[in-house]
């Protein structure tokens, strides 16, 4: 049984493979009549037929004597016509008007003068000369010397009753004129601001009250 149900299973494959050649065949020859039936049909199509065709499969076209772009060269010569199509329509600059001459202004007329009056007779403004300021006066400082008071001190104290600006300054000076031992115990009559040499020149005198 098993023998048997083998070799039918393969008669039964061999029929069904000859069935399928045999439809395939069949079909490529249908396939190859119909395409040499739609050339001469295609063949005496006119123009206008042919257009009308490729319009409704979503086609154009093409005759021989067109010529082929790419995708790429297509763009560059959209490019190209566009950019000549702007040259051609932008319009010129306008040419300025001539503007005319402006006219020159006219002459101010001069004042007319009376005839009494003469140009000698014009009376010439008098300069007066600047009153000179007058030099404040330096405030008087009542400065007494003590007994013991050395240069040091003396100093001091000019500075602080506003006589001199600087103490050291004034020290130095004194220094320079060797006035340690020559300074002189009273009363005198300074001025704010005074000169060094004229401070030592009193204090170093004995006072006259």
């Amino acid at each position: 049984m098993d023998k048997r149900s083998l070799w039918i299973g393969i008669g039964t494959g061999m029929i069904v493979g000859a069935v399928l050649l045999q439809l395939a065949t069949v079909g490529q020859n249908a396939l190859s009549d119909s395409s040499l039936e739609t050339e001469p049909a295609t063949a005496n199509m006119t123009k206008e037929e042919l257009e009308s065709a490729a319009k409704s499969m979503d086609l154009k076209l093409v005759g021989t004597e067109d010529e082929l772009y790419t995708e790429a060269e297509w763009v560059e010569k959209k490019k190209q016509e566009s950019s000549e199509m702007q040259g051609e329509t932008a319009a010129a600059p306008e040419k300025a008007e001539d503007t005319s001459d402006p006219e020159a202004p006219k002459q101010p007329q001069q004042p007319a003068s009376s005839g009494n009056e003469s140009p000698n007779n014009v009376s010439e403004p008098k300069a007066t000369e600047p009153s000179s300021p007058n030099t404040p006066q330096k405030a008087a400082v009542t400065f007494r010397v003590r007994s013991g008071n050395s240069l040091a001190i003396v100093a001091g104290n000019l500075e602080k009753a506003g006589i001199v600006d600087d103490a050291q300054a004034f020290i130095k000076a004194g220094k320079a004129e060797r006035i340690n031992t020559k300074i002189q115990v009273g009363t005198y009559a300074l001025e704010k601001g005074e000169s060094f040499e004229s401070i030592i020149a009193k204090i170093t005198k004995e006072p006259s009250s």
